[in-house]
């Protein structure tokens, strides 16, 4: 049995029904003019005229077109530095050309349809107002030679050479390069260096410049007047002679120098007073440099001298610190030294009344009180004991401290000046006192 249905989900509305729609949203609108009209005091007849509403009709719209899927984006691939124009052309692409660091090659962007531009160049164009790219096109590139195309500004291609060096890149990378796209080659010409490869600019004039021969500062002198001799016929003479003379006092011309006019002595005292000048600016100079050394020098010893300065104060707070430190923790072992004494003084004590309670009530006839067993802290080979003062008895020290308990280690032999520490067996205070 198949899916699928021939019953067609769809509403029909009447010829009928239209109208009775038409109309009652045209009696509303008329409705709503005319009470505005009566509130705000306008003409409500000419308000319906302006808004056609005696015109209304019914619009059935269109059903909705499904949205079409958008094609992917195709992207081209590109290389990875600029490569130059050989010759290439690709129909599907744009007829403009791209600058491309001063290459002029075709533009990669894709044409639509029957267009010559893609949208970035054709916009360009419309923007500028132009009829034709601002680099030209494809078409003019291939109508001429490789490195024959000037551009509508007249501008020509950049030798690709420059853009290697730009770059940093050789020409075994340059083919390489092209040889991942297909039907991509470089003409040999673009490796071969040219005179366009060296510096821009006019070529530096060689015209010499003309040196000026100036003459004496000051008035002119008045030229002396030429007497002629009469009987002397040989007026061509005399002119040359005067000349000589006048020659005499005027500066001479040397190969485009001209002579000062003064004497040896004085060109040797002002070379003298230039180099005595020019030793006192190199001395004043070398002091002033000498003078800038010092302060430096006396500023740096002086940065020194305050470091060395606050690392002493520094150790000196710490070791103080450290001195302090100490001295209290010393105060506080002497302390409980001297607490945990007594406490073992009090224990011994109270054993030692204890003890000779215990022995009155073993006699008949009452003894004596004895005097509380006081012990002293001694220290024999490194280690320390409790002495009783009265019996001599020895106790354990540390233990007396962690668990206040008296442990008999021994007997003090006042003829060693040691300690006599149990061997066999426990012996009691009462066999120590005997």
């Amino acid at each position: 049995m198949s899916s699928e249905t021939e019953f067609n989900a769809s509403i029909f509305v009447s010829e009928q029904l239209t109208r009775q729609l038409v109309n009652s949203a045209q009696d509303l609108a008329h409705r709503c003019v005319y009470e505005c009209a009566s509130k705000y005091g306008f003409d409500a007849e000419e308000a319906v005229r302006f808004l056609g509403l005696s015109m209304v009709k019914m619009v059935r719209k269109a059903p909705l077109k499904e949205k079409v899927a958008k094609k992917a984006k195709v992207e081209m691939p590109k290389p990875a530095f600029p490569l130059p124009y050989s010759g290439e052309f690709a129909a599907n692409n744009c007829y403009a050309l791209r600058q491309n660091n001063g290459l002029y090659t075709q533009c990669t962007g894709l044409r639509k349809g029957d267009e010559d531009y893609c949208k970035g160049c054709a916009s360009q164009m419309k923007k500028t107002g132009a009829d034709i790219p601002e680099y030209g096109t494809i078409q003019q590139r291939m109508a001429v030679g490789i490195l024959e195309f000037v551009d509508p500004k007249g501008r020509k291609p950049v030798a690709y050479t420059k853009v290697m060096k730009k770059y940093k890149i050789s020409k075994e990378q340059v083919l390489e390069e092209a040889g991942k796209f297909s039907n991509y080659k470089i003409d040999d010409v673009h490796f071969v260096e040219t005179e366009r490869d060296g510096k821009r600019g006019r070529p530096a004039s060689k015209v010499e410049k003309e040196v000026k021969v100036k003459g004496v500062k000051g008035r002119p002198k008045k030229e002396k007047k030429v007497l002629q001799i009469e009987g002397d016929d040989d007026l061509f003479a005399t002119l040359v002679a005067q000349a000589n003379i006048e020659d005499d006092k005027e500066e001479i011309v040397v190969k485009g120098k001209k002579s000062s006019g003064k004497s040896e002595e004085e060109k040797e005292a002002e070379r003298q007073e230039k180099e005595a000048k020019r030793k006192a600016a190199e001395q004043a100079k070398a002091e002033k440099e000498a003078k800038l050394a010092a302060e430096k020098a006396e500023k740096e010893a002086k940065k020194e001298e305050e470091r060395l300065a606050r690392e002493a104060k520094k150790k000196a707070e710490e070791e103080e610190k450290l001195a302090k430190k100490l001295a209290m923790e010393k105060a506080k072992a002497e302390k409980e030294e001297k607490l945990a004494a007594e406490k073992a003084a009090k224990e011994a004590a109270k054993a030692q009344k204890a003890s000779s309670s215990k022995k009155a009530a073993k006699k008949e006839e009452p003894e004596e009180e004895e005097e509380p067993d006081v012990v002293k802290k001694i220290e024999f080979e490194g280690k320390k004991y409790l002495k009783s003062k009265k019996t001599g008895i020895v106790y354990d020290y540390t233990e007396y401290l962690k668990h206040g308990e008296q442990v008999v280690v021994g007997k003090w032999n006042e003829n060693t000046n040691k300690i006599d520490f149990e061997n066999d067996g426990e012996e009691s205070e009462e066999e120590y006192d005997t």
